[in-house]
């Protein structure tokens, strides 16, 4: 059986998630509520990235290559612009718990997007 790349990016969304959350408040006892706001602006800006995704690929998929990389630079100045509004600064260990996810998800976008790319290739 073909495991679907969409049901396997969501399922690994909310495994990061998961394994951060319990991380954050049970082994470093920080407090939840910017973590919640972190990962609510990463699920937003994931959803928003797949879709873009998705619509290009429907459009013009030999240009979804490029625009995975334009929207992964995209990404990356939204971070850059959010990062002063939720002050990481602030956390201990800021770098650990808040670049590690982005590149996690930044991952799983590629993924999805090399997917696509394949499956167009196989059509």
């Amino acid at each position: 059986m073909k495991s679907n790349p969409n049901i396997l990016i969501v399922v690994l969304f909310f495994l990061t998630f998961l394994i951060h959350f319990s991380l954050w408040k049970f082994v470093f006892h920080l407090d939840e509520i910017v973590i919640i706001k972190f990962y609510l602006f990463l699920s937003v800006m994931f959803m928003m990235m797949i879709t873009l995704i998705i619509l290009i690929n429907r459009i013009a998929p030999e240009f979804l290559g490029l625009s995975v990389i334009g929207l992964i630079l995209l990404k990356f100045g939204l971070m850059y612009l959010i990062r002063k509004k939720l002050n990481f600064e602030t956390i201990p260990g800021y770098k650990f718990h808040f670049i590690f996810p982005y590149f996690v998800l930044t991952a799983l976008l590629t993924y999805y997007a090399i997917k696509l790319i394949n499956h167009d290739k196989k059509q």
